[in-house]
Order: structure tokens, then C-alpha cells, then sequence
């Protein structure tokens, strides 16, 4: 009986191998049974190389890839215990997992976007699979029914990014496209990229299926910033994960330059945004990025990159972008961020604490939201006039929203890098001064022009560069005005390590140093300091130090 059970099995190994240059084909349930019987990781790997061949049918071409799957599953520790590293597993259990790993590919394929259920049952030749891919969506648990598609990881060009994050683990890691939120309320704050949010597929087996039933089995998407190890029966292991390739997947053709320079010259064209890059979090503490002068989100590429994968910053926080055309005045963007930010609050809740890392302009609208000016900001900008236009304007007038507000007490630290807290010298220049003139202002800040005195329009600080002049009354103000969090400095040097004559090549020491700062770091850099290994290292500890972590092994 054994001997006519293997010629059998070697009759089909032998057609199979046959009809391997022929393309697609599709196995008859007879030899579809012998094949699937096979217990070994050898016959798992020749199931997966059918699987792979059969193109016309997806239920007979998953079966295959389930059955392999869970031969390799039988050869996994899932009884208990704790995998440290999958590479201090033996040969064999390493073996098991990159089978998986590739039947996980391929099952997953038949939930992503229009094919996507929250079950699905496969069968062939005797074999019967109902796969679970609906789990409740939990804090880093997400069901697939949330992406348009998944591009594996592996798939992904290495480029865009300084660093390529991954870990070794089990489950596949992927670049995902997200649906974006139905919710029109919540689209305000998803761009048409939605998330750039990675997510590790893992498939696990029910181990009390019983002989001849149907195999149950789930099909979980697993959040790597949040999780780092998952359970495969009893058993914890450490969880795959790739966090670049979903940042450069869906930043990879941004012309960052032509938007930049778009926001700055024709402001009033781009509007400005919160950006969540995850699916919010209430139990997680948001950071929120903001970019500076002619500039974008994906500035931040680098800095995203490398803190969203640092194991002791995961499932703590949780990133957002605020963009806006930098050409708007400097008091106007800010007024826009307090709206912003107050529009998310009203939609999901008070946050925990936020930490708000500006780089230099940005830096000044996020200082501007953790002061109360009362009419400190009014009266120096607005002169001899203040008291008779704090008179005459109504409480909902446009200069009454961008210069009287209160500070956001959702914030609880702030990160200021290259800032020019006293302006900078170059925005006096008269080249400088001849640009500013080309800018053109949106109509909904120059309709307000029409209550100022003319004196006031004509002073040239009404468009950002004009704005980050030295001779800006706002400085002034800001100086008499307490930062109402703790608060941090990075500012750059060109390593010529000449500080406190220094100067970033674009904003001096004496404008961005801050005696009331935590703490100060000097960058051997230019103005482009914000990505520099040094800066970045100096976020992660001022995050740490936020969330109460100690650094060190």
C-alpha cells in the first residue's frame, strides 16, 4: 500500500515537473490530492511553485498556498514560549516561516481592495480553508478591508530615504495604498495618498482543526510601528516590518520643489492642511511636523523614517504634517494651524499632550501657538492705530482671529530648529525686498487690507519674506511674551564651530538661541539642519525624555 502511494506521488511530482515549462495549468483533483498530501517543507516548496503556475483559477491556486503553508506551520514552535530572534531559530524553522511567508503573500492577495471580504472559504481536492481576515480593527491591529492595494515590501526601490528601516520577524511587511476615510469631516486631514502607514500581513493556523474539517485559519494586518512581536499559536515572535518603503511607495513622485515654490509665490492657488499619516490614536501622543520657508512635508522624509522605527518611540506617538503655502503671512499661517488644530480636537477628542517640532519659519507658527499675546502682538504690529481698530473691528475680523488668541493647551513641548525667533538679516536685503514685491497674497488675507491705514499695508511685512524681516514688530512683541511649554533649540553652525558668532548661513545664533530653552544643540550644518543624524538624534531624546523613557540598552 505504501509503495503504490508513493508511485503514485512520484507519477504526479513527474507531471508536474512536465508541465512546468507549459505555463498555467491547472491540476486535476486527483493529482491536485496526491500533491496536497505531503507533509514535508520539501513538498511545501513544490506546492508553492504550482501555486504559482496556476493563474486561471485563484481558490485552487490558494489552496495550494494554504496547504504549504501549514505543513511549514506544523514545523513551528507554537506550543509557548518566546522567539527572541528568528535568527537564533534553527534551519528548519527558518525554512517554515519563509514558506509562509510567501503563501501569506499570495492568500493576501484575495482581500486587498475591490476582491477584499471578511471571510473567505477555499476549496479543492479535498481540502477545505476558511480564511478570517476581518479582525476588529484595534490599536495596531487593522483588517484589510482598510487598503486599496499592498505592494510588497521587497518590491519597494531603495532610494528617497537616507536609511532603510526593517526588521527581521515573521508576517509580510508591504507598502499599502489606504483607503482613504469615508468621513468627509476626517478627509480634511487625509491628502488623497492617505496613510503612510506600513502594515506586516500574518497568516496563523487554528491548531484544533480536526482531520478531514475545515481548516480555520486568520489573516491579520499588524501595525510594526505600534507592535513589535505577535503571537503564532502560543508562542511570541518578533514581527516583520519594513517602515520605509511605505514613505517612499507613496512620496516617491512629489515634486517637492514645484509645490514649494508654488505655496511661496502663489499662495492664494494651495490651501493649507493637517496631515494625519496614521489612523488616529487617542492613546498615542501626536508629533506634529512643520516645515519652513519654500518648503513641504516631505521635507521630513528622513526624520519620519528614522523615529517611527526606533524601537523604544514605537506605539508611543503618533505623526502629523501641517502644510501651507509659505508665502502667507507669518501670523495668518499661524492662526491657520490654531484652526486646524482645533477642527481635529472637535472630531476626535482631546488629545494627549502634543509635541510640535518647527523648522525655521515653522518654528515660529509653532511658538505662536503656545503663547497668549493678549494685545501684546496687537498693539506692536498694529502701532498708533491699535487702539482705534481694536475698537472699530468686529470680533470675527480677520486681523482680530490671526493677532488676539490664547495658547493651545493641548500642546506640551515644542522643538524649534534654525528658528529665527528675532528675524533674519537676510530678509532685509534689497534683493530680498525686490522679491517679496512679486508675491501675491490670496484675497482672503488682501480684503482685509481695506479696514488697515495705508501706512500699515505699505510696510512691506504683510508676505512671509517681508514678514521675517529683522526690523518685524512681531519680534519684538514675541520677546515680552512667555513660551508657555517646555521648549528646545537645534540650530545649526556649518561646522564651523564658531557659536555664539555663528550663524546656519541663513539665520544667526543671537536670533535662533533662546535663554529660556531646555536644552540647545549646535548641528554642524547649514540651515538644512533638520535631517542631520545629530538633530535627529537629539528629537529622539527630547521624545524619550517626553514619554518618561529612559535611554540605554
Amino acid at each position: 500500500m505504501k509503495l503504490s502511494f508513493s508511485l503514485c506521488r512520484l507519477a504526479a511530482l513527474v507531471a508536474t515537473c512536465l508541465l512546468a515549462s507549459c505555463g498555467n495549468f491547472l491540476p486535476t483533483e486527483p493529482q491536485a490530492s496526491i500533491q496536497l498530501r505531503g507533509t514535508t517543507l520539501e513538498d511545501a516548496d513544490l506546492l508553492m511553485k504550482q501555486a504559482k503556475r496556476i493563474t486561471a483559477d485563484d481558490e485552487i491556486s490558494a489552496v495550494y498556498q494554504l496547504r504549504a503553508a501549514e505543513i511549514a506551520w506544523n514545523q513551528l514552535d507554537t506550543d509557548g514560549g518566546s522567539v527572541k530572534e528568528i535568527k537564533n531559530l534553527g534551519e528548519t524553522q527558518q525554512h517554515a516561516l519563509r514558506i509562509i511567508t510567501r503563501a501569506t503573500e499570495g492568500v493576501a492577495a484575495n482581500f486587498i481592495g475591490e476582491k477584499y471580504a471578511p471571510e473567505k472559504q477555499f476549496s479543492y481536492a479535498g481540502y477545505s480553508y476558511r480564511v478570517n481576515a476581518g479582525i476588529a480593527q484595534k490599536p495596531g491591529i487593522f483588517p484589510l478591508a482598510g487598503l486599496e492595494s499592498a505592494k510588497p515590501a521587497r518590491e519597494v526601490p531603495h532610494r528617497l530615504c537616507l536609511h532603510w528601516h526593517t526588521e527581521e520577524g515573521v508576517g509580510v511587511p508591504s507598502a499599502p495604498k489606504w483607503k482613504r476615510p469615508t468621513d468627509p469631516k476626517m478627509q480634511r486631514f487625509v491628502t488623497k495618498r492617505s496613510y503612510l502607514e506600513p502594515i506586516t500581513a500574518v497568516l496563523t493556523f487554528d491548531n484544533s482543526t480536526k482531520p478531514g474539517g475545515i481548516h480555520k485559519v486568520s489573516l491579520t494586518g499588524y501595525d510594526p510601528t505600534y507592535l513589535s512581536r505577535v503571537r503564532l499559536g502560543r508562542t511570541e515572535y518578533p514581527l516583520a516590518a519594513d517602515f520605509t518603503a511605505p514613505i517612499v511607495a507613496q512620496t516617491n513622485d512629489i515634486n517637492e520643489l514645484q509645490v514649494s515654490l508654488t505655496g511661496l509665490i502663489h499662495p492664494g492657488v494651495l490651501d493649507c492642511k493637517l496631515i494625519l499619516l496614521e489612523p488616529y490614536d487617542p492613546e498615542r501622543i501626536p508629533v506634529l511636523l512643520v516645515h519652513g520657508l519654500v518648503s513641504h512635508p516631505r521635507m521630513w522624509k528622513d526624520v519620519i523614517n528614522d523615529l517611527r522605527a526606533d524601537p523604544k518611540l514605537r506605539g508611543r506617538y503618533q505623526f502629523m504634517f501641517f502644510y501651507y503655502p509659505s508665502g502667507w503671512p507669518i501670523t495668518y499661517s499661524s492662526m491657520r494651524l490654531r484652526e486646524e488644530l482645533a477642527a481635529l480636537e472637535s472630531l476626535v477628542g482631546k488629545p494627549k499632550k502634543m509635541v510640535v517640532i518647527g523648522h525655521s519659519m515653522g518654528g515660529l507658527l509653532a511658538r505662536m501657538q503656545v503663547i497668549t499675546p493678549g494685545r501684546t502682538i496687537w498693539n506692536e504690529q498694529l502701532g498708533k492705530s491699535a487702539d482705534e481698530l481694536y475698537a472699530k473691528l468686529p470680533p470675527n475680523h480677520l486681523v482680530r482671529r490671526v493677532l488676539l488668541f490664547s495658547a493651545n493647551p493641548d500642546i506640551g513641548r515644542e522643538v524649534y530648529i534654525c528658528t529665527p525667533q528675532r528675524g533674519s538679516g537676510l530678509a532685509d536685503l534689497s534683493l530680498t525686498a525686490m522679491f517679496s514685491k512679486i508675491l501675491t497674497l490670496p484675497t482672503t488675507i488682501t480684503s482685509a487690507f481695506i479696514d488697515l491705514p495705508a501706512n500699515l499695508v505699505q510696510r512691506g511685512q504683510l508676505t512671509s519674506v517681508g514678514g521675517l524681516s529683522t526690523l518685524n514688530p512681531l519680534y519684538k512683541a514675541l520677546e515680552k511674551i512667555p513660551i508657555q511649554v517646555p521648549h528646545h533649540s537645534i540650530i545649526g553652525d556649518r561646522g564651523r564651530g564658531d557659536t555664539p558668532n555663528s550663524s546656519d548661513g541663513v539665520v544667526p545664533y543671537w536670533s535662533s538661541h533662546l535663554d529660556s530653552a531646555e536644552s540647545e544643540v549646535i548641528v554642524p550644518r547649514n540651515h538644512g539642519a533638520f535631517d542631520d543624524p545629530v538633530a535627529i538624534k537629539e528629537m529622539r531624546r527630547i521624545l524619550l525624555l517626553n514619554a518618561g523613557i529612559k535611554d540605554g540598552p
